[in-house]
């Protein structure tokens, strides 16, 4: 039920929603001045979260800072969330496996793994199908262990957990998983900049000791150009969005006791 719900709230909290019923308030409403401030307030969220600077900004205050690992510093195991790492292809196309937006999320992972910085990868994840409102058909940890043993990695080496569907069950499902090889070791967490404030909350939360190595950061602050600060872009709109469902996610966990 909580899992559907948040999907729910998910399509809510999107921008893109906002300007919809605006626009339509707009387009129904018998008062003028009533239009005008649905007008008005369709162009500031256009203007702002299109805006290059304004969501870089925004990415640069919640986003976990990146790190890296002191020469002395190795982990038993380097737990990676799922979710985007892989882009479901054609069923003509069985055997490609496209990487999708978050798949920095099982590179380093890799390239931690080869150095010598994690032993042991659980790759947690499982499919988020909830009926016909929302179809998941893809495999993605399976795909991601698949790779990961195409880069090198050995299959001994790489644990898989499919049920979990949100970060809550991504450390619920982990500690069961790993219960019986993990007594007070602390674990690598490895997920995306954005993601990391809530995935370390609920990882502590079932008793995890976590060190953060967060990825896939998407905030920058090296010096842009004027035109780079301020060409308006879609793409921005759909990053804010993406910011916007985290945050969102974040406040209804800590609510629900979750982190």
């Amino acid at each position: 039920m909580f899992f559907a719900l948040s999907k729910i709230i998910d399509f809510i909290l999107l921008p893109i929603c906002w300007i919809f019923i605006l626009l339509l308030i707009s387009s129904l409403t018998k008062s003028q001045k009533s239009r005008k401030r649905s007008l008005l307030s369709v162009l500031v969220i256009l203007t702002l979260f299109s805006n290059p600077w304004f969501v870089n900004r925004l990415y640069v205050f919640y986003e976990q800072p990146t790190i890296s690992l002191l020469q002395s510093e190795n982990y038993t195991w380097g737990i990676v969330l799922g979710g985007g790492m892989i882009r479901p292809g054609d069923e003509d196309q069985s055997d490609k496996i496209n990487v999708g937006e978050t798949a920095d999320r099982f590179i380093q992972p890799i390239l931690l793994y080869k150095a010598g910085k994690i032993k042991k990868i659980l790759i947690t994840g499982g499919n988020t199908s909830i009926g016909k409102i929302k179809v998941d058909k893809g495999h993605e940890t399976s795909d991601v262990r698949q790779l990961m043993i195409s880069m090198g990695v050995n299959p001994k080496d790489i644990y898989m957990e499919t049920k979990a569907r949100n970060t809550r069950e991504n450390a619920l499902y982990s500690a069961q998983k790993l219960k019986n090889y993990i007594k007070s070791e602390e674990v690598l967490l490895i997920t995306s900049a954005m993601h990391m404030p809530r995935s370390i909350r609920c990882f502590e939360k079932v008793g995890f000791k976590v060190k953060a190595y967060p990825v896939d950061k998407k905030g920058s602050k090296n010096e842009s150009g004027l035109l780079d600060l301020l060409t308006p872009s879609d793409q921005n709109l759909s990053r804010t969005s993406q910011l916007i469902r985290e945050i969102s996610g974040l406040i209804i966990y800590m609510i629900m006791g979750y982190c």
